[in-house]
């Protein structure tokens, strides 16, 4: 190795910046869309609009004389249904989310609708019942459950339990049965309710999963100021280099070291002792 590399050492590389240590993970982010193609996404818009019809009938002629039941009976309900047959089309894929707005609305229609129950402990559970589909059904459709099945079976069965016994028992044991006019409202509503379902039902989990977290070898080691970290292609480089440093030395110390002829078993500790051979006339004396 030359003097100059001696005396002037080739300084350490700068060591590169690299990203700090993420943590924890950052969790994957899930959300919903809609299946659009199929008898799912089509029936629910179908009974959505079917829930409007029923209504408008079951209160034909409203507009002559309105109320306050006349804005909680039918404009909110009505209302809800017709958000939530543009949004179902418009957000289907992005911004699920917004379908929440009627889906609350709604929630408090039928909350209102409880005013008639005389029972109170059926008038709380009722509420209670509600309010719970209401909240699982925008922590769904917001991403924060993973699965939607929680909110296929809040919804189904309510809806199965009404049908089955509330209406059937109302049907049976009614001394006078009502008209089917008397019954719209109730359809209504049952429409609506059976589309959520079936809006659930055609949701689709998609899920954006993150990498692992980029770990900086450097951090692990605080308290080692000595220790330098080198990239993979500053080694390479430096070994790679010191090879040829070696090689150059071995041949700058081969050409300096004098070769001894063959068959001396000798060894020479000063050039200078070595005495000149004698001449050709010494000889003859």
């Amino acid at each position: 190795m030359s003097e100059n590399n001696l005396t002037n050492p080739i300084p350490d590389p700068e060591i590169p910046t690299g990203p700090k240590l993420q943590e924890p993970r950052k969790p994957d982010k899930i959300r919903y869309t809609l299946r659009r193609k199929g008898f799912l996404f089509s029936g629910a818009l179908l009974l959505i609009a079917l829930s409007i019809l029923f209504r408008l009938i079951g209160y034909w002629g409203f507009w002559s004389h309105i109320t306050s039941t006349t804005y909680t009976q039918v404009f909110l309900p009505v209302l809800c249904a017709l958000l939530l047959i543009v949004f179902l089309p418009v957000f289907a894929n992005h911004g699920l989310w917004m379908t929440a707005i009627p889906i609350v609305l709604e929630a408090v229609f039928f909350i209102l609708e409880t005013g008639h129950i005389s029972v109170w402990w059926v008038k709380a559970v009722s509420i209670l019942l509600y309010i719970v589909i209401a909240i699982i059904y925008t922590m769904t459709v917001f991403g924060k459950i993973p699965s939607k099945w929680p909110l296929v079976i809040s919804i189904g069965v309510p809806l199965v339990y009404h049908l089955a016994v509330q209406d059937r028992s109302s049907l049976l044991e009614a001394s006078s049965p009502d008209t089917l006019i008397a019954w719209m409202p109730e359809i209504s509503a049952m429409a609506f309710v059976l589309a959520l379902l079936l809006i659930t039902l055609a949701m689709v989990k998609k899920v954006t999963t993150y990498g692992p977290p980029v770990v900086d070898p450097r951090a692990e080691l605080p308290q080692i100021r000595d220790l330098k970290y080198v990239p993979e292609e500053l080694e390479y480089h430096s070994i790679l280099k010191a090879r040829r440093e070696r090689k150059k030395a071995e041949a700058a110390a081969a050409e300096q070291t004098p070769v001894l002829p063959e068959g001396e078993d000798f060894l020479l500790d000063d050039p200078e002792e070595i005495s000149p051979p004698a001449s050709s006339s010494e000889e003859k004396l």
